[in-house]
């Protein structure tokens, strides 16, 4: 079966943008019961100029404002990425001139949620805090985001609290655990299927849309965005690396030694060249005398 490249859902936000499950997920989160019919479902697109967006987000009448992210990889930087959503949510709700009044504006109060399901140990509920990041200590402003560990696990109350939630997380975990066992994403998909049906976890959704779960779950988030920054990373460290070698011998030795990490780095030529001003031919040579090749 091929994988659709072009496919940008994922399989937690294809499952929580129908409304009575996001009513259900946001009791088992805040202990609020809210009625589907005073969700708003406004999910973000084009947040970056990578055109990520948002996991989910919703309006609730016009009393909240509820931000859910979905991670597979722990990111210690959400409440930053909360901030920069809300605000854009609020552009979008509030009419520029408002602001100019001479009374109290109101606006949406807004609640965060980070729902983990990666592999690292994390507890089962935290607090992410803003603050954190703050370069020095202040308390002019907070934003706390609430983050729960959705992995798979016998009596965890979060997912005893959300039939969808925990059907997810127990798909999710079934996949593994056949990849583990060294069944093909395929095989370890059809058998997370077949458990589910057989034990009332969403069965039906995942086996009516299994060519689609296949899908999301196999989709990589960003692909090409993903390998540009991870260029852009490697591009960095080579750098800093070189640099840090290279300062004392003089500006042509810097730029060589940073060529020389860049290259260990298997960073393509054309990079190299354009990062430290080398040839292409004193590119090549300086790969040659040291054993490495390059794109």
């Amino acid at each position: 079966m091929a994988t659709k490249r072009t496919y940008k859902d994922s399989l937690f936000r294809s499952i929580f943008k129908d409304k009575k499950r996001l009513s259900r997920l946001y009791k088992a989160l805040s202990g609020n019961e809210i009625s589907p019919k005073d969700i708003t479902i406004n999910t973000l697109k084009g947040v970056f100029m990578n055109d990520v967006k948002n996991d989910i987000s919703f309006r609730v009448g016009s009393r909240l404002i509820i931000l859910l992210e979905h991670q597979s990889t722990w990111n210690p930087n959400m409440p930053l990425r909360f901030l920069w959503y809300l605000a854009r949510l609020y552009r979008l709700y509030v009419n520029k001139d408002m602001i100019y009044h001479a009374e109290l504006l109101k606006i949406p109060t807004p609640e965060f949620y980070v729902l983990y399901n990666g592999t690292m140990d994390i507890p089962a509920v935290q607090e992410l805090h803003l603050s954190e990041a703050f370069e020095v200590p202040g308390n002019a402003m907070e934003l706390t985001a609430k983050c729960y560990n959705i992995n798979y696990k016998e009596g965890r109350e979060i997912l005893d609290a959300c039939y969808e939630l925990k059907a997810y997380s127990t798909f999710i975990a079934i996949v593994r655990d056949g990849q583990k066992n060294g069944l093909s994403l395929l095989q370890s998909i059809k058998e997370a299927i077949s458990y589910c049906e057989t034990h009332d976890l969403m069965g039906k959704y995942f086996r009516i849309h299994e060519s689609e779960v296949y899908d999301m779950v196999s989709f990589k988030w960003d692909e090409k965005r993903a390998r540009e920054i991870a260029t852009e990373d490697a591009m960095k460290e080579g750098m800093k690396r070189g640099l840090e070698k290279g300062i004392k011998q003089g500006a042509k030795s810097a730029l060589r030694e940073a060529a020389l990490s860049l290259l260990r780095e298997k960073i393509p030529l054309k990079i190299i060249m354009n990062t430290t001003h080398l040839t292409a031919d004193e590119v090549k040579t300086l790969a040659k005398e040291n054993g490495l090749t390059f794109d």
